[in-house]
């Protein structure tokens, strides 16, 4: 039987922000409650961080001046599969 494949990113905040108010156990238990509802099944989790020079020189900047209470972070790859 053929199989379907989905990538969902759940983006984190970064800096004093995120981490008062980001919980990354609670997205990802969210994400995959409504993808189970949907038909979807976790197949793998997988972190992501930015490789890209200019995203992350971008990211400390905007930290920089936002003294340091927020930027765009990492976050999770979560890879799904359904039956078709």
């Amino acid at each position: 039987m053929a199989k379907k494949s989905r990538v969902d990113r759940i983006a984190l905040a970064g800096g004093l922000i995120g981490m008062l108010t980001t919980n990354p156990r609670r997205a990802i238990e969210s994400r995959v409650e409504e993808a189970n509802s949907n038909g979807w099944r976790l197949h793998q989790i997988l972190p992501h961080e930015e490789r890209n020079l200019f995203v992350i020189l971008l990211a400390l900047i905007v930290l920089i001046l936002t003294l340091g209470l927020y930027t765009f972070g990492g976050g999770y790859l979560l890879l799904f599969e359904k039956d078709e």
